[in-house]
Order: structure tokens, then sequence, then C-alpha cells
């Protein structure tokens, strides 16, 4: 018995119960092995996710050599970021006032452009973050409010239906991003930037006034999906002090379905890892 004893106090001893100890902690605890996936920072659907992330891959590896030559360069993606985030304000604006109209699209494709290249920019780069999503989305946001300004300021906008426009894209896209956050994602939002950037071109160059019809229909949507991006939010969040109330936290049904659809998103994501990796090779 003594001998037992001493055994079970020796180091084997302690080092075959500490293991042990590990694995009964392990095999009570399996959630430690699956942690939750960390989301990125941005304003996509959830299933706009997955298709975004197939067009970004794609991208990276279509302009993967001159992605690789700003890398080599020391060149990050934050200074392309603010490049293309000083383009419109610092030269599409005058430029449009020259109405030297050939040059502002220039300009704005260099923007979009810039803008889809910081991206893959900071994947090769392998400092990608969400301080640089968060930096992408202002770049964009910005956008797309100089040039709705310069296109009211020089007439080819009614000021009320262009700032109804910015003003529910604003709120469309903070209700997009709470609910990324919350974990409750839409399932897909239309976001119009790009189409008001072409809506705008034809109006300039052929005299008819398609902006204006465009830009009322869009603050419609935008305000809908706003409305009930705040709907959806004020359900899921704790009365006052936390208490209990009705529609408080979701109960365990909505968590359960929500972390079911989590998980098939996630496998989806895994069998896709392995089907690229199997074309690979």
């Amino acid at each position: 018995m003594t001998e037992s004893l001493v055994e079970g106090l020796s180091p084997a001893g302690l080092l075959t119960v500490g293991c042990g100890a590990g694995n009964l902690n392990s095999m009570q605890q399996p959630e430690l092995e699956n942690p939750r996936p960390q989301h990125k920072l941005h304003y996509f659907g959830a299933d706009e996710e997955e298709y975004v992330q197939r067009i970004a891959d794609r991208r990276t590896k279509l302009i993967r050599p001159l992605a690789m030559l700003f890398v080599r360069r020391n060149v990050r993606s934050d200074s392309l970021t603010l490049f293309s985030f000083l383009l419109v304000p610092l030269v599409f604006f005058p430029l449009f006032g020259l109405k030297h109209y050939i040059w502002c699209w220039v300009v704005l494709v260099l923007h979009i452009l810039l803008d889809g290249l910081d991206g893959p920019v900071a994947r090769l780069g392998r400092y990608a973050s969400d301080k640089g999503a968060l930096s992408d989305i202002l770049n964009d946001i910005t956008g797309m409010v100089v040039v709705m300004l310069t296109a009211m300021q020089f007439g080819f906008a009614y000021p009320m239906a262009g700032g109804l426009y910015i003003a529910t894209y604003l709120y469309m896209i903070i209700m997009i991003i709470a609910r990324n956050i919350m974990e409750m994602p839409f399932k897909v939002v239309f976001k119009s930037k790009y189409w008001m950037f072409v809506f705008l071109l034809v109006t300039v160059h052929s005299g008819y006034d398609l902006l204006n019809p465009f830009l009322l229909i869009m603050s419609v949507y935008q305000a809908v999906i706003a409305a009930v991006g705040v709907f959806h939010l004020r359900r899921h969040l704790p009365g006052i002090l936390g208490a209990g109330t009705s529609g408080a936290w979701p109960g365990p049904d909505k968590v359960a379905g929500r972390e079911t659809r989590l998980m098939r998103r996630m496998e989806r994501k895994e069998r896709r890892q392995v089907w690229l990796k199997r074309k690979k090779t």
C-alpha cells in the first residue's frame, strides 16, 4: 500500500496523473478543441461572403505578379488605400468641375482598381486584418459620398434624391456590419455604389436623366433593408439593464439554428479549400 502511494507521488506517477487529467479535461470540454471562428469585418451578406471570397481568391491569383511587386517594395496595402481614398476628393471632384469628364472616369477607374488591389497585397504580405478591412470600408463609403456630392454640386442629381441616397446607404451599411458582428447576417444585400457610377456616366454623356430615378428607387430599397436590420437588432438586444424580458437575447432554438448554419458554412469553406488544394496538385 505504501509502495503504491510512493509510486503515485513519484515524477512519473505525477506525469501520468497529469496526462490523465488533461485527457479527462479534453473529454469533458470538447468545445475547446473547436473554438468559434472569428468573423472578419465586412459588409457582405451570409450567402455573399463565400462568393466574394471566391472572387477575391481569383483576383489575387490573377494580379499576383503586380501585387507581389508592391509587397517586395514594402508598399503596404494601407498606402494603396490612402492613395485611392485621396483620388476622389482631390482629383475627381476638380476635374468634374472643369468638365474633363473622360479624365474623371479614368480617375474613378483607378480608384476602383486600387481599392481592389489593397486586399491581395495585404493577403500576400501576410498582414491582412480587421484594421485594413475597416480602412477599406471607409474608402468605399468615402468614394460613394464624394461622387454623389459631386453630382449634386454640378446639377446632375437633385439634392433631395442625392441626400436620401447617401443617408439610406450609410444606414444600410451600418446595419449590415452590426448584424455581421452579432452573427446574424443578412442573406444577400444588393449594394448599388458601382451602378450609381454607371448611371452618372450615362446621364453625363447621354443627356437623359437616368440618375435621379435610380437614386430614388435605391433609396427606398436601402431604407427597407436598414429598417429590417434595426427591427431584428432590437429584437435580439437585451432589455433594460440586461433584464430577461421577452425579446431579450435569442432563445435556445434560435441559438442552435444559428450555430448549425454557421457550422454548415464552415464545412462548405473547408470542402472548398480541400477542392482547391486537389485542383492545384
